[in-house]
């Protein structure tokens, strides 16, 4: 509905001025019944215009009635035709000084119908193409095709001004628009990202597209000679002053898509981030309340002289306070992850270390300092190969190994695989999950990670390799 609206109100105004310049061109040279003919044909010819793009088209030819929009085309274009006929009639032939029987106001009449009709045909194709192209997005081809369809149809409206008003340019805007589309096409989606993939810049850029905008006019620029018999001279001057229009235009519109492109990777980036961490806090309570109570029973776990419990809860504290206050960074220290990593191990170690049949090795290297990675991109696995991965009534193992070499983290997970009872509100729960954990790699490593999960019915194994 929108759109018609616009489009209404755009054929008016184009209406209204042709009648204005129909009225000045013809008030010194045409009596009142010429006058008056000659304002008619562009009122008949815009009120059929209405007619088809404002009635029969949305109300017949979209919702499917198609017998019904043909007959009422097909009335449409003998009415208009009728119309203009005599139209074309009182304007040729005020005073009847030809005989009404040899007179070609019919013929002429069907040809200006006939025009009108082909146009407001392409006109409607031309909608529906882009119209089509909004629902089948494909990216640079819709892109394109959005554009040709909006600039062609333009061109066309603006091509039957011309051929009223400056005949002499109509021309012109026939080689002009279609060239100068196509150079801007070429240059903004295929040579301008091709020159910046291999890293040219601006010279090259004006030394590549000055010779093939040349050679892209030469078909365009002898169409348009031979139709104005213009010199050569004509032929390089309208070259010129197109090519000194299109090139930087078509760089200008290169960056600033370059630009929104950017934000709204950023955009992505900082929201899957962000949903990514309200995963993390929503599995989280606040640990500020306990921190007092782990000291406490730090403290007593020393006067009972129970060293282990009093390291494990040294080390649930330390955990808790890396939640709290690294978890959030953008990028920690790969060393306090790995030290939180041996935490958690530790703290699991103590509900296995008395069982004969649960075996965990762990192979986690130190690395130097000065290497940063993401917070909590680890621990889903470790954390997975523990909740999935042990049994105290059956063998089970872990193996995990961590190493950072030349600038590129290798870590990997394999354990058993021992599914909770089906009663078990744990067994399909992992912590923060493992999809999420793909997410979060790719919007913050993409291109420069290597996730490899394999899994059966006995075993699970993970791989991940990460260019820090």
């Amino acid at each position: 509905m929108k759109n018609r609206r616009i489009e209404a109100i755009l054929a008016t105004a184009i209406y209204v001025f042709i009648l204005i310049v129909v009225w000045a061109n013809s008030m010194r040279n045409a009596d009142s019944i010429q006058l008056f003919a000659q304002m008619a044909i562009p009122t008949f010819i815009y009120l059929a215009f209405v007619a088809f793009t404002q009635g029969i088209s949305p109300f017949c030819f979209r919702k499917k009635r198609i017998e019904l929009g043909i007959v009422l085309t097909l009335a449409l274009f003998f009415v208009t035709w009728f119309a203009l006929a005599a139209c074309v009639w009182a304007n040729r032939y005020p005073r009847h000084e030809v005989p009404f029987s040899q007179s070609d106001f019919l013929g002429e009449a069907l040809g200006i119908v006939c025009v009108f009709f082909l146009l407001l045909f392409a006109y409607e194709g031309i909608k529906r193409g882009i119209r089509y192209l909004k629902l089948h997005r494909n990216n640079l081809t819709r892109r394109i095709g959005q554009e040709s369809l909006v600039v062609f149809g333009i061109g066309a409206l603006v091509f039957l001004l011309l051929m009223v008003l400056a005949p002499e340019l109509a021309a012109l805007w026939m080689v002009a628009v279609p060239y100068a589309y196509i150079l801007f096409a070429l240059i903004t989606y295929w040579l301008i990202p091709h020159m910046e993939r291999r890293q040219h810049g601006v010279d090259k850029f004006i030394l590549v597209t000055l010779p093939l905008s040349f050679v892209l006019f030469i078909p365009f620029g002898v169409l348009f000679m031979s139709m104005m018999g213009s010199r050569g001279v004509i032929f390089f001057l309208v070259w010129m002053c197109i090519a000194i229009i299109i090139l930087p235009l078509s760089w200008y519109v290169f960056q600033q898509q370059r630009q929104r492109i950017a934000q709204l990777v950023d955009l992505k980036k900082e929201l899957g981030q962000t949903s990514a961490d309200l995963k993390h806090l929503r599995s989280q309570i606040n640990p500020h309340f306990l921190f007092n109570i782990l000291n406490t029973l730090y403290g007593t776990a020393l006067q009972e002289g129970a060293s282990r419990t009093a390291d494990s809860i040294q080390k649930l504290g330390d955990m808790m306070r890396f939640m709290l206050h690294e978890n959030h960074q953008d990028s920690i220290l790969l060393a306090r992850e790995i030290a939180y990593l041996r935490n958690y191990i530790d703290l699991q170690l103590l509900r296995t270390a008395t069982t004969p049949e649960v075996t965990v090795d762990c192979d986690i290297t130190d690395v130097l300092e000065g290497v940063y990675i993401a917070p909590m991109l680890l621990i889903p696995f470790v954390e997975n190969a523990f909740k999935h991965g042990i049994s105290l009534q059956e063998k089970s193992w872990i193996k995990i190994s961590l190493k950072e070499s030349e600038g590129q983290l290798h870590f990997d997970a394999y354990n058993s695989i021992h599914r909770g009872a089906a009663s078990d509100p744990e067994r399909n729960h992992s912590g923060i999950g493992l999809e999420n954990v793909r997410q979060r790699l790719e919007l913050l490593y993409p291109g420069i990670y290597d996730l490899v999960i394999r899994e059966t019915t006995r075993e699970f194994f993970v791989h991940l390799t990460i260019k820090l």
